[in-house]
């Protein structure tokens, strides 16, 4: 057993694993402190129009989650910092240039999407607005931390906007400012992270107007915008899973109802975020140049952790989930506590999805998008058929996940039998 425990400290993945996991662990415990505090301090009306934002958020940052995985995956892959300063510098452009676009719809859109998801105000629209064009200046820089293995440094980065976010927004909401104060709590939490890492990157990532461009390939920015295409369906996968319910909810369901079922969600985010490193880990793991066996041997290990935390969470979801709302965000939020175990369920598999997205993503495998189209759609299909209770949508969820779970396999299991017959 002491054996054992030895090697496990020398392997590099679940080192790595254990630095971030624990930088995330604080960040999870202050993501949770901020959604029960806010739960007391907020009207279920008004919650919900917070986790609805957040949601939102997540969506419209797709594009921006996109080029970080693009980020990621040159700065663990290009061993010239010169090269990989210039093509990083040539996509950030690109990407001030889409969300530029993305601003002005979301502008001329404000309007229509306060109807659409029952918004009780405009405020929190006009937080995602400020929010995206902030969220783009520190999007490369911290993809390069995860990308040289910088977790330390990430994980502080997590810390300061999640501790930050919780304590501007309890002040603002005290001084009697509600989401609107919770939102402009977000904005400034994130403009001390962006502070932040241009202070962690500055001598080691190059991003400025005096980039060596003589220094890129031919057609190596396109080669990273093709894998962009990639990167934006196959994650975009993963956050429509991740934000649809509530965003499900809160179209279909009166304010009340759709705040009450948000709090059930934002718990069952737990097992999303605790199992969320792992992903992060492999990616950074996971090298095109590496042999199958080597990034088999990190998928593996990404899988067991996930399927231990994942069960003792949704354990611990179905035995006690009265206790864990009530003691969660209140006991206001307790008569929708039926909800979690399903909640749960669906935040796992789609922890599970992740894991296998990302593997996938690292080895730069186009057939995702297919899976991506085929499974929006299905849960597009399957939802216009049922939605009249929230039950039934995470029924829905559910299952939509599982078909998605069982093609990923499929496809692993052909790569595995592949170089299986090789060897």
């Amino acid at each position: 057993m002491i054996n054992r425990i030895r090697t496990l400290n020398k392997d590099v993945f679940f080192r790595s694993y254990a630095v971030y996991f624990t930088g995330s662990m604080i960040v999870a415990v202050l993501n949770y402190v901020f959604y029960p505090v806010l739960g007391r301090l907020l009207s279920p009306s008004d919650f919900g129009d917070l986790q609805a934002l957040i949601s939102l958020i997540t969506q419209f940052s797709l594009i921006l989650g996109a080029f970080s995985v693009i980020a990621v995956n040159i700065t663990a892959n290009t061993e010239n910092p010169l090269e990989r300063d210039a093509i990083i510098a040539e996509l950030q452009k690109i990407t001030f240039w889409i969300i530029g676009i993305v601003f002005v719809f979301l502008l001329l859109s404000i309007t229509k999407l306060k109807l659409f998801f029952n918004f009780s105000s405009i405020y929190p629209l006009i937080g995602l607005v400020i929010l995206l064009p902030t969220s783009a200046f520190a999007v490369f820089r911290n993809a390069y931390l995860q990308g040289s293995g910088r977790f330390k440094e990430l994980s502080l980065a997590g810390i300061i906007s999640s501790l930050g976010r919780l304590v501007f927004a309890i002040v603002f909401i005290l001084l009697g400012l509600r989401v609107f104060g919770a939102t402009l709590g977000i904005i400034i939490s994130n403009i001390f992270v962006l502070i932040y890492l241009f202070y962690q990157t500055k001598n080691s990532l190059r991003l400025g107007l005096n980039t060596n461009m003589h220094t890129l390939e031919k057609g190596s920015v396109i080669k990273e915008l093709k894998y962009g295409v990639l990167v934006f369906f196959a994650t975009g996968l993963v956050t429509l899973f991740y934000t649809s319910d509530i965003l499900i909810v809160k179209h279909y369901f009166n304010s009340v109802e759709a705040g009450l079922y948000s709090g059930i969600s934002a718990i069952a985010k737990i097992l999303f975020f605790a199992v969320g490193p792992v992903a992060t880990v492999l990616f950074s793991s996971l090298k095109i140049k590496q042999t199958f066996k080597e990034n088999l041997s990190a998928f593996k290990k990404s899988l067991l952790i996930t399927f231990i935390v994942g069960g003792v969470g949704i354990f611990m979801f179905s035995v006690f989930n009265d206790m864990i709302v009530s003691l969660m965000i209140g006991s206001k939020y307790a008569s929708f506590a039926h909800f979690l175990p399903k909640a749960g369920l669906m935040m796992l598999l789609t922890a599970i999805v992740n894991i296998f997205i990302f593997y996938f993503l690292a080895l730069r495998r186009f057939f995702l998008i297919v899976v991506s189209l085929a499974g929006a759609s299905f849960l597009w299909f399957i939802l216009l058929q049922g939605h009249a209770d929230i039950n039934t949508i995470l029924n829905n969820l559910i299952l939509s996940l599982i078909i998605i779970i069982i093609s990923l396999t499929t496809a692993y299991a052909k790569d595995y039998f592949h170089h299986n017959t090789r060897s």
